[in-house]
């Protein structure tokens, strides 16, 4: 019980002895964005980068702090705001219960169970995720030369709604910056596949094949910060309702 408690304290505080991920092992491309679907499913006082931009991954936990191992996916859309660059979470998948609901509720992640593969060979990556009878996502990468210095994966301001204070149609948006420590990068031909789905509709979000690819690992430690900066209302909520809730 002792040390389910002392997870939980480092997770909610997002410090304390210990990082909250070891050795997470990820898959990531750059996409270009319909700009019509990217500006629908942000929150007001967020624009897509200009051009329109969204780093796709599916990625391996295998030691959490506060649960056992698995995996995720996630599109995270590049945005500009009052208080600079960073990324916006419009979509994550997850094949754990107790990762949804720390995510969900204490940083706005929109989390929601699917099946997801992953799994290494060499230097090669192949990873998928299905959910509700639909391979929504499949990515597949070589790895090529090493980034140095590497680039971050987490370590962008990020601006999520939901979290702490969230009321189901009004949500606050929670402004944090993820710590992290990247153990490895390399630079990757990915290749990417989606498929549409009413429930997770981000083939609709993606305009063209991937930009760049990457594989990498790293240690995510908790956040550098975690305040509220505005409030979400029912358009966005409208747009955005079936990818964040069915």
């Amino acid at each position: 019980m002792a040390n389910e408690d002392s997870s939980i304290k480092r997770l909610l505080a997002a410090r304390g002895e210990g990082n909250l991920w070891d050795n997470a092992r990820f898959i990531l491309a750059d996409v270009p964005l319909d700009p019509r679907e990217s500006k629908r499913v942000l929150p007001c006082g967020l624009r897509p980068s200009d051009p329109p931009i969204a780093t796709l991954f599916v990625s391996n936990y295998p030691k959490v702090s506060f649960t056992v191992p698995y995996r995720e996916a996630a599109v995270l859309i590049h945005v500009r705001t009052p208080l600079g660059k960073g990324l916006h979470c419009c979509w994550m998948l997850v094949d754990d219960d107790t990762a949804l609901i720390y995510g969900r509720e204490l940083l706005g992640y929109p989390k929601k169970m699917a099946d997801i593969t992953f799994e290494e060979k060499d230097d090669h990556i192949s990873a998928s995720v299905s959910r509700r009878g639909v391979k929504v996502l499949t990515m597949e990468g070589k790895r090529g030369p090493a980034q140095n210095p590497p680039p971050p994966v987490f370590n962008h301001k990020t601006f999520n709604a939901g979290g702490p204070g969230q009321f189901f149609a009004f949500n606050p948006i929670w402004f944090f910056r993820p710590k992290e420590v990247v153990r490895e990068s390399y630079s990757a031909e990915v290749k990417l596949t989606l498929a549409d789905s009413d429930y997770d509709p981000i083939a609709r979000l993606v305009s063209g094949e991937p930009l760049n690819g990457r594989i990498a690992v790293t240690d995510i430690l908790g956040s550098k910060y975690n305040l509220p900066v505005w409030l979400t209302g029912l358009i966005w909520f409208a747009n955005v309702y079936n990818m964040r809730f069915r």
